[in-house]
């Protein structure tokens, strides 16, 4: 065990001076991470748990959170997906404030390519493309009332052709 003048912990084995093994890094604020490291850095499994209950268990290549994983925070925020040097990178779940759920393809943290969106509790999600987490391109869209529109659309909105359905109870 290394005690740090920060107060901060390492418990674990080392070789040539440097944290080599299954350990874990206790820092002053109570954050920790635990898992495999290599030459000082986590690689493989790994979790690493925030002081206000957040955290992110999944795997790790040299320091960073890279391949499938698990981020979760306690407003509601959670991602389950794949990671690439600490971004989300490629197929995933992202959940925001517990409400809003997009799953796809993910480019640098924004959806980009085919995904769906949908909100709890409503009717209200698209089906389609997305570009820089906008809807852009095909898609099918439900609003809360249950009006379907099919067609374009463009930063966001309806753009060009389309089919809109009205709900009618």
């Amino acid at each position: 065990m290394v005690v740090y003048h920060d107060g901060g912990i390492m418990e674990g084995h080392f070789a040539n001076g440097v944290i080599h093994g299954t350990a874990r890094k206790i820092f002053p604020n109570q954050d920790y991470v635990l898992g495999h490291f290599v030459g000082g850095k986590l690689n493989g499994k790994g979790k690493h748990v925030m002081h206000d209950g957040s955290y992110y268990e999944g795997d790790y290549v040299n320091g960073e959170q890279d391949g499938q994983g698990h981020q979760y925070s306690p407003d509601g925020n959670e991602y389950v997906g794949a990671f690439v040097a600490n971004k989300l990178e490629g197929y995933g779940v992202r959940t925001i404030n517990g409400v809003y759920i997009y799953e796809g393809n993910f480019t640098n943290g924004i959806l980009s390519g085919k995904g769906k969106f949908s909100e709890k509790n409503s009717k209200k999600s698209y089906e389609g493309e997305f570009l820089n987490g906008k809807e852009h391109g095909h898609g099918i869209a439900m609003s809360k009332t249950g009006d379907r529109y099919e067609g374009g659309f463009a930063d966001g909105s309806r753009h060009g052709k389309g089919l809109l359905t009205e709900y009618a109870p």
